[in-house]
């Protein structure tokens, strides 16, 4: 790689800085990445273990030579090896694992691959079916747009090479009895696009895995990702087996310019909007990525509005004929701009595209990696531009560019013994047995015995666990899904059920008085019931503002799992407790993010659940009043889930936290059940503290910006912070580092979310 910061190799760029100046904006730098052809490996006739069949197909296909990554990923497979191929985006990691699987399908061995979305395997088809059916070798690809007819075909003649989805396999080994001849005596499982089976997500595919392997005794497990940063770590929780790890390229060929902004002036939405329409009318194909589903519909309405340019939205939520119709527009030049959730971010063939617009730093550095090697395909080089501004992470990065472009993939992280998860893969895989003799059960799944059998889903007798079928078949139809663990809210405009929200998230976004916006409308929350699960909304003209919650977190209950002391600061690791009170609301202009007014609820909303997170004890270093010692905490709270997100890898929306007047702070996983993140802060804790100290001591603001220790997040609108307060708190931890601390561990005072 190489890089550039002086002088602008593309004359879009100083077009872009000179009209973005005008609302105090700046481009403030620009990394140019540079990568070549990997190294070279034989050509397909000179590999003497594929048969003349395969190398004939190869051949006729169109590789007539592989790189080396994909020589020693075929034969490490071909070795019997469980194997994970880490390269990025186009560099043909696909061929690593397909040849392979291809070379042991002409002898009867049967392979079950698996994506991690329906879209992104369809998307696959074309290249597998192309080549197995010029090897004769049967394929068939199940999921829920499967017709009936052909997956009678399937169940009753299983092809050699199945295409499927982690979804689509829980529900047919839960529910339907058929589905036992297609996964039975299975030779290899492949997983690909690994890097996204983290958190929740993740958790739930190692026990599909789990389940899946309990009916084969020797298959081979695969996995392939561009941008995993602890593969072996992550690739044993996953599939319970050491792995051997291939490496191949980290981008395919070509040029990358990657642009970081400061969006000045303008509200971050207001300007990524304004950014899509420069590069639009400039003849370029924008794909701009957000984090959230509200961020996306807010920039497309304003980019329609206010910038006068079409843009479609692609995000979770749409019906799958509407995204898929987007794709097409997309890949046909009928559309030329696209916002969306990270529901584009893997590998779907959208065609030619010019330019990534984030709207702000991603959740990871693997995720900026995976939709920043989506730009400049077909030979083409690559712009990514990056918006910048008010946040701790990005501030220390526009100030520090050069240690994010230098920075190594996130680790992933799962919470296999998340209770809510191994309940319900329990009773799935108690649904495709039947019984099972407790002895027998993975030590996760002993732990929700007991909850199990309280509910009646189970029984036992002589340590045999037998299963309800009825209520259990009830329960994993209601609370199968394994992109969430939390109760599901769903969403009405005029009794229609429009969509829905897991909680916590709903109590954030639905409360009475929210503006929520979905499906390109503007709606007005009128009431959420957490008892019934339902939120009721009406339909609003166009506004210029939205809503902010104002809530507060309280610590139950913590039941520790693992205690440590990092220097002077005690920490607890385990299962907490908590209440969610959603007390009010503020209402924002549009443009700027000003406070416009702040309202309370007549009936505070509240929910209480358990999850998992670390509570550390901080010492109190003699602050002059009440109010600087609880700013002081709070601050300290913002910046270590700020400084968490490069270290672990976790998102703003992973973690969560709460300080105490008495010096205590709860870093906790947002999702019910626990998600891995926090405890992965648990364990790298002193680094954690050590990026906050950066991040505090770089600021030049006066006492707190959004720069340091501000949340967007924040439950009380970012009052009662003191970024000089954190900063003497951390400078006490770090020159006092093996100082014997008071033993008083109480905790007290009211809570700062």
């Amino acid at each position: 790689m190489e890089q550039d910061n002086s002088k602008n190799p593309l004359n879009l760029l100083e077009y872009i800085n000179s009209e973005v100046n005008k609302y105090g904006s700046k481009l403030s730098y620009i990394y140019t990445e540079k990568q070549e052809f990997p190294e070279l490996g034989p050509n397909i006739n000179d590999i003497e273990f594929l048969s003349d069949a395969i190398r004939k197909s190869l051949i006729e296909y169109g590789i007539i030579k592989l790189y080396k990554f994909q020589y020693d990923s075929i034969k490490s497979i071909l070795n019997g090896k469980d194997t994970i191929i880490v390269a990025g985006t186009g560099t043909g990691k696909t061929e690593g694992f397909l040849i392979p699987v291809l070379e042991k399908a002409t002898n009867d061995k049967r392979s079950l691959l698996l994506y991690p979305t329906k879209s992104l395997a369809r998307d696959q088809i074309f290249r597998i079916k192309q080549l197995s059916e010029n090897l004769g070798i049967s394929f068939g690809i199940l999921d829920g747009d499967t017709p009936l007819s052909e997956r009678k075909k399937i169940y009753e003649n299983p092809p050699l090479l199945l295409v499927s989805n982690p979804d689509m396999v829980h529900y047919d080994l839960s529910l339907n009895k058929k589905s036992k001849s297609i996964f039975k005596d299975l030779d290899y499982i492949i997983l690909d696009e690994m890097h996204v089976y983290k958190g929740v997500f993740g958790s739930h595919v190692k026990w599909v895995l789990y389940r899946l392997s309990q009916l084969s005794k020797n298959t081979l497990f695969v996995g392939a990702g561009a941008t995993i940063g602890n593969p072996e770590e992550i690739g044993e929780k996953l599939f319970d087996r050491k792995i051997n790890v291939i490496y191949g390229p980290k981008r395919r060929k070509g040029l990358a310019y990657h642009i970081f902004l400061d969006y000045g002036n303008l509200s971050r939405w207001t300007f990524t909007s304004y950014i899509i329409s420069l590069l639009v009318k400039k003849g370029l194909k924008v794909l701009s990525f957000t984090d959230s589903q509200q961020m996306s519909e807010l920039i497309a309405r304003i980019a329609k509005r206010n910038y006068e340019i079409e843009i479609s939205l692609h995000r979770a939520g749409l019906k799958p004929e509407e995204r898929k119709e987007i794709e097409e527009k997309f890949r046909r030049n009928l559309i030329n701009a696209i916002v969306a959730t990270p529901t584009l971010e893997l590998g779907i063939d959208i065609g030619d595209l010019d330019a990534i617009v984030m709207s702000s730093l991603p959740r990871s550095y693997t995720s900026y990696l995976q939709r920043a090697g989506r730009a400049g395909r077909r030979e083409k080089p690559g712009l990514i531009i990056t918006v910048m501004g008010d946040d701790p992470i990005e501030a220390f990065y526009l100030n520090n560019p050069n240690s994010f472009f230098s920075q190594e993939p996130d680790p992933s992280y799962i919470q296999p013994e998340n209770k809510e998860v191994s309940k319900l893969h329990l009773l799935s895989y108690l649904l495709q047995k039947g019984y099972i003799k407790r002895e027998m059960l993975p030590k996760e799944f002993i732990n929700v015995v007991d909850d199990l059998k309280e509910n009646n889903l189970i029984s036992e007798e002589d340590n045999v666990v037998y299963i309800n079928w009825k209520k259990a078949r009830d329960y994993v139809n209601f609370h199968g899904s394994l992109r969430s663990v939390g109760p599901i809210v769903k969403i009405y405009n005029k009794n229609k059920e429009i969509g829905f929200r897991e909680l916590p998230n709903a109590l954030y976004e639905l409360y009475p008085g929210a503006i929520y916006f979905h499906g390109g409308k503007t709606f007005l929350s009128t009431d959420l019931d957490i008892n019934s699960l339902r939120a009721d909304l009406i339909e609003l003209k166009d506004l210029n503002y939205y809503t902010k919650p104002l809530y507060n977190i309280d610590l139950i209950d913590m039941i520790s799992k693992e205690e440590r002391v990092s220097g002077i600061v005690k920490l607890k690791y385990g299962d907490v407790h908590l209440l969610i009170t959603v007390e009010g609301y503020v209402i924002k202009e549009e443009f700027s993010s000003a406070l416009i007014s702040e309202t309370p609820l007549e009936t505070p909303i509240k929910w209480d659940y358990w999850t998992k997170g670390i509570l550390a004890k901080y010492p109190d270093i003699g602050f002059e009043s009440g109010e600087k010692r609880i700013s002081s905490y709070h601050a300290l709270e913002h910046v270590l889930i700020s400084a968490s997100r490069p270290i672990v890898g976790s998102s703003d929306t992973d973690l969560g936290g709460i300080s105490y007047p008495s010096g205590h702070i709860v870093i906790y996983d947002s999702t019910m059940g626990g998600n891995g993140a926090s405890r992965l802060v648990y364990e790298r804790f002193e680094k954690v503290e050590k990026m906050a100290h950066k991040i505090v001591s770089g600021c030049t603001c006066n006492d707190g910006c959004p720069r340091c220790v501000f949340s967007p997040y924040c439950g009380n609108n970012n009052q009662f912070l003191s970024r000089k307060g954190a900063l003497s708190l951390l400078d006490y931890i770090l020159n006092n580092y093996n100082k014997e601390e008071s033993k008083d561990d109480k905790l007290k005072g009211r809570p700062i979310a």
